[in-house]
């Protein structure tokens, strides 16, 4: 096991109204403005740079508008934020939202049974954007992973969404994926494919193809057909993105783009029956159930049928067998249980510039998406289907020094899902033993439950979803909201501005349970949204802001699929809609060495909600500091580092699986209620420190290395503490070399080999701990054309 002392070494080394906006396009005489998609560096706002832009990881170089709405430099916003760009996503091979610790401060996420759709940020789980427009809401974080295909760069913001977007129930912060945009400049195009260990294959082909000089067009499309590093692990991808930028006048800009997504893979539960013996020295408590008097047989080797599932440690379980080595391949999960995805995504901006003080802006943005899972120890899912639209009008004015971005958005939500998960008695199952029995259909208890505890899922064959109180869910719910909005940055003196933003949206919401009950319930709610920041620019480099957002948001009432969760009788609490969320934060950002160097760093105080589905409130309390730089003195080289401390406690009343017996086996943790009515933990699944180093050079030849290193400090596998996970570290390395139009690269993942261990949600914290994967290597040819 690592110790904490080898540590400090290790880091000096590391369209509300779309069509009428085309009407109103006014004539082409007056003065043009620049298109954002072009990034172009502006005087006297952006850092000029002798980098070109696809290879400039100097958050100063580009226009930054997912906070309120428009291009402002990053010195100009009052929170904190992280640019990544196309070279720092190919620079450390993000696949999914848990490598953004690889590159930010403050953003380590859970496990989520290995299927991650919102990554974490400050302690909670985050929302996930497309060009400035909310994308998905999952619980818990869960769901569909994201299909980077269509991305070009990402913006991650600190803390909850402004007045501009509106908030959800994901307050500790927002990912940005901003997309692939035609460009104008000509024909080219690039196609890849990725080999690796443990059977990995990936390829994909982008082309960017400009049809007149108003119209430009770029496809881009994704395979994957992977194993992985774990038994029974697979991941199949078909994605296809196409994007369409029309300008018929210096004036007017419509960009569309779509994207559509086919997933299969499986989740990954990791490793059952977590003991502090098998984080510290890798050793498996064996045994299996003796419900009834019965123990396991050769025909029977998980004693299945007499699996309870009364309560996920209702069982009577055999712990005399040894504890023994067990294959970090090796997860809990029956061979032929899978997980498929489709999702289906439309989006159109128009930008109208009505003079020079005037910019209207609709944004559009449609999503489908159908998914199921089954997990045969046992958990299914089905969302059938979620179905997203989205539509937002600007105006973004210019009034003297002061601006504003001011107008209306809507948005509906319709989720029809099912879910089971009251029959999860996740440490009854031997990993030891044969996994063709690790199935919950096997149990005659389960079997026994049909038609009492759960019913069979409309159109799905032997699926079910739970109808017992805390089990599951079957319901149909939709949900309209409407909101005026306004943003504004009014200019006090020379140095100081004052920014300040209110949103209200009133939000309907109706949800049906699928059962016989068919119950049905309806809910208006006001949701405010306020945020207010002092900005004092010391010099044009160097600024200082504190901010302070409030809001009410939806934390209490979270369902499968981003719906809205109905309760047993069918009623809906007002309550449950307006939780509260506040965030104080102050920071400050500094730009060096022309424009070579930044730093930044903030302080936050935030407090909120969330709801476990099947769960009880949570309120957390987090307090932090974040720091992060970079630095490129030119196209060879460039450096980044960020750290985050975080002071995260939750406030429990009754919560699943919190107490653990005292004999340290596992099995203990069902919902207890504390005396007095609350108690207070550290929050499971975060750990304090956390930090990251990404370090490039490339030689003139076309040579050059990589080296990107990951630190944090001991984590609680549960919410007790008595499960932890000491301090971790990953380096990742690669060689490259660029010839004429061809890039080769050779990365090597977690180099160094260490046995790391990632915590679950915290629900299964008694029932869950992933063994992180070992050394892993990758071989990308990339074919300019």
């Amino acid at each position: 096991m690592k110790t904490q002392q080898n540590y400090p070494a290790l880091l000096t080394a590391l369209g509300i109204i779309g069509s009428p906006l085309m009407a109103q396009t006014p004539p082409a005489s007056a003065p043009a403005s620049t298109p954002a998609s072009e990034e172009v560096v502006k005087l006297e706002t952006f850092e000029v740079s002798t980098v070109p832009i696809e290879e400039n990881i100097m958050p100063t170089s580009r226009p930054f508008t997912s906070v309120f709405g428009m291009a402002d430099n990053i010195t100009d916003i009052p929170r904190n934020v992280t640019i990544i760009s196309r070279e720092q996503l190919s620079a450390i091979s993000i696949k999914d939202v848990r490598d953004f610790s690889k590159l930010t401060s403050s953003s380590y996420t859970r496990t989520n049974f290995g299927a991650p759709g919102n990554p974490d940020i400050r302690g909670s789980s985050a929302d996930v954007f497309q060009n400035g427009m909310r994308e998905r809401i999952t619980s818990n974080g869960n769901g569909m992973p994201i299909d980077f295909n269509a991305v070009e760069s990402v913006n991650i913001v600190k803390g909850p969404a402004t007045a501009v977007q509106g908030v959800s129930a994901y307050v500790g912060g927002y990912v940005d994926l901003v997309t692939k945009r035609p460009s104008f400049a000509g024909s080219e195009g690039s196609i890849f494919a990725t080999v690796g260990s443990y059977s990995t294959l990936r390829w994909g082909l982008d082309y960017n193809l400009p049809v007149s000089d108003k119209v430009a067009t770029r496809v881009s499309y994704f395979g994957e057909d992977s194993d992985g590093y774990y038994d029974d692990e697979y991941r199949k991808t078909q994605s296809l993105y196409a994007a369409l930028t029309w300008r018929p006048n210096d004036r007017y800009e419509l960009f569309i783009n779509a994207q559509a997504t086919y997933m299969e893979y499986t989740e990954n539960f990791g490793i059952n029956r977590p003991t502090q013996d098998l984080i510290d020295h890798g050793r498996y408590q064996t045994g299996t159930n003796v419900n009834n008097g019965i123990s396991a047989s050769p025909s029977d080797p998980q004693n299945a049928a007499n699996v309870r599932g009364e309560n996920p440690f209702g069982d009577t379980m055999d712990w005399s067998g040894p504890t023994v080595k067990i294959n970090r391949h090796t997860r809990l999960l029956k061979p032929g249980d899978n997980s498929t995805a489709r999702n289906f995504k439309l989006q159109a901006i128009q930008t109208v510039s009505a003079n020079p003080d005037l910019t209207v802006v609709n944004n559009n943005l449609f999503t489908w998406t159908r998914r199921e899972t089954l997990s045969s120890y046992y958990y299914s899912e089905i969302i059938d289907p979620s179905i997203t639209f989205e539509s937002r009008l600007e105006f973004q004015q210019n009034l003297g020094e002061h601006k504003i971005n001011y107008g209306v958005a809507a948005r509906y939500t319709h989720v029809k899902s099912y879910s089971d998960f009251g029959f999860e008695p996740a440490n009854v199952w031997d990993l030891t033993q044969d996994h063709r029995y690790i199935d919950a259909y096997l149990a005659d208890a389960f079997r026994a439950s049909i038609g009492t505890d759960r019913l069979p899922v409309p159109g799905y064959s032997n699926r079910y979803y739970g109808i017992a109180p805390g089990s599951g869910d079957g319901s149909d719910s939709w949900g309209i909201s409407g909101a005026p909005f306004a943003q504004a940055t009014w200019k006090l003196a020379d140095k100081l501005s004052l920014l300040t933003g209110a949103r209200a949206d009133v939000l309907h919401v109706n949800t049906q349970n699928t059962d016989s009950s068919a119950t049905e319930d309806s809910v208006t709610v006001v949701l405010p949204n306020l945020n207010a920041s002092l900005l004092y620019k010391a010099t044009s480099r160097l600024s200082t802001y504190a901010t302070y957002n409030y809001s009410k948001n939806t934390s209490g009432v979270e369902a499968n699929g981003g719906g809205y969760l109905a309760s047993a009788t069918g009623e809906l609490d007002k309550d449950d809609f307006r939780r509260t969320a506040e965030l104080y934060e102050v920071g400050a950002k500094l730009s060096l060495l022309d424009g070579k160097l930044f730093l930044g760093a903030a302080l936050y105080y935030q407090t909120f909600s969330r709801r476990p589905q099947g769960g009880s409130l949570i309120d957390y309390t987090n307090k932090g500091v974040e720091f992060e730089v970079n630095y490129q003195p030119n196209r060879n080289f460039y450096t980044t580092f960020s750290y985050g401390y975080i002071d995260s406690t939750a406030s429990i009343d009754t919560s699943g699986f919190v107490d653990i017996g005292s004999d340290g086996l596992p099995g203990g943790g069902n919902s207890v209620g504390f005396a007095g009515g609350r108690r207070t933990f550290e929050s499971q699944g975060l750990p304090d420190h956390q930090f990251n180093a990404l370090v490039s050079y490339t030689f003139d030849n076309g040579f050059g290395a990589s080296l990107n290193g990951t630190l944090h400090s001991k984590i609680n596998n549960n919410w007790e503490g008595t499960l932890v996970i000491p301090w971790q570290f990953q380096i990742d390395a690669s060689v490259f070399y660029t010839y004429k139009n061809w890039d080769f690269r050779i990365a090597v993942l977690n180099l160094t080999d260490e046995k790391n261990w990632s915590p679950p949600n915290a629900t299964y914290g008694n029932g869950s701990i992933l063994a992180d994967p070992g050394i892993r290597t990758e071989f990308t040819v990339t074919c300019r054309f």
